[in-house]
Parts: C-alpha cells; structure tokens; sequence
C-alpha cells in the first residue's frame, strides 16, 4: 500500500516534469519566431567619388558699395531686385550735411565756368594772350573735376549694369565712413568661391566640371573651376576654388549658400551598399546575408565613401540578399521574415 507521502512527492514529480516540458515547448517557440527585415539584392554599378565644398554666390561682376563720407541719407533711389544701369543714381546723401562739400564745389565750378566762357570769348576776339586763356581753361578743368567728386560722393552711382542684390541703408540713416551701403551683380552669370583645404585640392583642375547645389532649388546647376589658387590663405590655411556657371532661370541669387560637388574618381562595377547596413561586430565591419529563410553574418571589407553609401570591396557579390533593416536585432543563425525587398548599386 502506498503511503500518503509517497503519493504527494509523485504528484510533485509529475508537475515538475509537466512545467518543464511546457518551459521547453514555449522556449522552441521564442526560438524559431521569424524577425520582420527590410533587404536589398546586391548588384554591380558604376559610381563617383566626389567631393563637396560649400560657399555663398555672387555675380560674375560684383559691386559693394561703400559710403566714403559720414552723411545722412537723403533719399533711397532703387529697391532690391531692381535692374539698373552703369552710372544710374541709387542713394543720396544730404549735400548740405556737416561732412559734404558739395555747395563748395558746385559755387567755385559755377564761377570758373562763367570765367572760362568769358576768357575763351575775349581770346577769339584777341583780347588777351593765350597763357591767359589757357590758365582760366586749366582752372575751369581743374574746379570741375572737384565738383564732380563731391558730386559723387553724395549721389551714389551704379558702377555697372546688374540688379541690385542689397540695400542696407533707410532715408535718414546717418552713414559712418566705411558703412556698406548696397550691393549691384550681374545675376546671369554667377560665381561662387569656394574654401578647399590641402588633402582635397589636389583633385581639381581649372577647367574641371562641377554641380552647384542649394537647399532653395531642386535642380543641380552645371558650373566650370576657373580658378585655382596655387597658395593657400594664410590666416584659414584653405585654398580659393573659383566656380563660374549659368544662372538657368534664375533660380539661383548672389548671397545664396551652396554646395559644390566634384567627382575625383570613376569607380566602375562596384557594390554599394546603405552605411546603416553594415553594423560593427567585434570590431569588424559586417553584413547579414539572407540564406532561405535565416541569416549569415558576413565580415566585409569597405572602400570609398559615396556619402550615405559606401562601396564593399570584399564579402558580398552581385545577387547576395542583404538586410538593410532590421539587422540589429539578429545573430547569426536567425530566423527572418523579408517584409520587402530593394536593389542596391543601380
């Protein structure tokens, strides 16, 4: 007969064993639950290296106007946009201001030019020699040429044709010496100068193709090097980069920031892959490659730097199911269910 603590250390036994056996079944289970991943299919293409360097835009031609005199404003001819022409009046100051010597010179011009007339009257009747007329004609030049400098430092003038880019002075303002006052560029044609430090300006050539990119257009714009400095600044240790290209549309304007690229090198028939692919393993670069319905960790090798992507030289080849997605949950050995699928290198 079977003692009553036989049969409670029995049934202990047997719910052990049951609570185990289910343990193992739900552990199976965990095990073999397939990871959501998002890969891609490895092919050959062909691909640039580039490199990119930022500046702002300017006009082929370019004026920075200045104020040569402290003086008020007086009036604010043109507003920005405007087009205009060479010698066509932008800003005036106040000619009668503490600083300006404009009625000066206007009232002794005035005097030598009644005085000159007057001269080169009497030496066509010969009435005086010509040292006399030649004094009075040289003096008239003379007072003339005074006149026409106060003239323009207080009637400020374009010195080419363009469009004005900026004005950055109101009527009434005071004017300091030295004050930027506007600014006056040809916007058909532009320019961008570029700061390129030693390691990257070997690489580019006068002459050599470049793309202007900006953030306020969706379009690259083709431009040409056309200048390369041979030393470099001495305060920045950066070397000048002079692009010039058409303004198409005129999408771009002086004073736009923009990204030059240029391609340094072609690099034919080669992978690559997203950067977020490839994850770092025990201090070695690797990939998941896609067997049947598991993963395989692939230790790569890698190359250049496409920006975003980047080439792997050894490891994967054309037609290997990489995951792009996911890949940061899995061990190799895993389970894996591709959500989608892409094309990477074309």
């Amino acid at each position: 007969m079977i003692s009553k603590t036989t049969s409670v250390a029995v049934s202990i036994l047997l719910a052990m064993q049951l609570i185990t056996a289910c343990s193992s079944q739900e552990a199976a289970v965990h095990e073999e639950r397939a990871i959501s991943v998002r890969t891609s299919v490895a092919e050959l293409s062909d691909e640039q290296l580039t490199r990119s360097f930022t500046g702002s835009v300017e006009g082929e031609r370019q004026a920075d106007i200045y104020a040569k005199m402290a003086e008020a404003v007086e009036k604010v001819h043109v507003r920005e946009g405007d087009n205009v022409s060479e010698g066509q009046l932008l800003i005036s100051l106040d000619k009668t201001g503490p600083s300006s010597s404009y009625n000066t010179a206007e009232s002794v011009f005035r005097n030598s030019e009644k005085t000159y007339k007057k001269m080169e009257y009497l030496f066509s009747e010969g009435a005086i020699s010509e040292s006399q007329y030649d004094a009075a004609r040289t003096q008239f030049e003379v007072n003339k040429a005074a006149f026409e400098s106060a003239s323009r430092l207080v009637d400020i003038q374009s010195p080419i044709v363009g469009v004005v880019t900026s004005v950055d002075v109101s009527e009434g303002d005071f004017l300091s010496q030295g004050q930027h006052l506007a600014t006056v560029a040809t916007t058909d044609r532009l320019r961008v100068k570029c700061a390129v430090n030693s390691r990257d300006i070997g690489y580019l050539k006068e002459g050599g193709e470049v793309m202007i990119l900006s953030d306020a257009t969706d379009t690259p714009q083709p431009g040409r090097i056309v200048g390369v400095a041979r030393s470099a600044d001495p305060k920045t240790r950066a070397f000048q980069l002079d692009v010039l290209f058409d303004n198409v549309d005129s999408r771009f304007r002086p004073g736009m920031f923009v990204r030059v690229i240029s391609a340094i090198e072609e690099l034919p028939d080669v992978i690559a892959v997203p950067r977020e692919a490839i994850i770092l393993l025990d201090e070695q670069d690797c990939l998941f490659i896609v067997k049947g319905d598991r993963v395989r960790r692939q230790p790569v090798s890698l190359g250049a730097d496409l920006g975003g992507r980047v080439v792997v030289t050894e490891g994967l080849k054309p037609g290997d199911t990489l995951v792009t997605l996911g890949q940061t949950y899995l061990s190799d050995g895993f389970k894996v269910k591709i959500a989608s699928m892409e094309t990477v290198g074309q």
